[in-house]
């Protein structure tokens, strides 16, 4: 005599448990699940990493940022040397060439806040196709995730440099942060005759 707790097996191998039928509106439900949308849709978004040179919050695609170091002396290279390659930088023992973002943007001076822990200078070396650029940072705020549909167009009153390398502006903590064009940024250092 088969035991009442457990399951007969019908001879194509399926278990008589699951043979049984569902509950009333059941599978109403889960049609009616199916064929909705659901409430949160999935939203595009971009991780750019959030970085301040003057007072000018800026951000760059993750995918562009190849390393953040310690700030480090950058070194004039003789009859190389401008406003925007500004020399070269030893990252861990290899000599990279390093820019001026500030320089390239048109960024002036501005009052930093006081140096503390948290708030001091850094390196960002950016990458692309095997050609690699160091620049210095004020201060590094780390990753955020932002809406792509969110991105608004950049002012007419931003500067003709940063409005140039400038593919859109976001909302973040009270303050506009110029979202770069990276691959724009790259051509224009390739072709600084170096």
């Amino acid at each position: 005599m088969p035991d009442e707790n457990h399951s007969e097996a019908k001879p194509n191998g399926r278990i008589r448990l699951l043979d049984r039928p569902a509950p009333e509106g059941y599978l109403r439900e889960w049609q009616d699940r199916l064929r909705d949308k659901p409430d949160d849709e999935v939203r595009d978004t971009v991780a750019l990493l959030v970085f301040r040179v003057a007072k000018e919050w800026l951000a760059l695609r993750v995918g562009s940022v190849a390393e953040i170091t310690a700030d480090a002396p950058v070194h004039r290279v003789p009859h190389r040397t401008n406003e925007v390659l500004r020399g070269i930088v030893n990252v861990r023992g290899e000599l990279q060439l390093a820019f001026s973002l500030r320089a390239m943007l048109g960024l002036r001076e501005g009052s930093a806040p006081q140096a503390s822990a948290r708030v001091y200078p850094r390196m960002i070396m950016i990458a692309s196709e095997g050609q690699r650029f160091v620049t210095r940072v004020d201060e590094v705020m780390g990753v955020s995730h932002f809406e792509t549909a969110l991105m608004e167009d950049a002012p007419v009153t931003v500067s003709k440099a940063l409005a140039t390398f400038t593919r859109g502006l976001y909302s973040w903590h009270d303050n506009k942060v110029a979202v770069l064009d990276d691959e724009l940024i790259f051509h224009s250092l390739l072709n600084q005759h170096l």
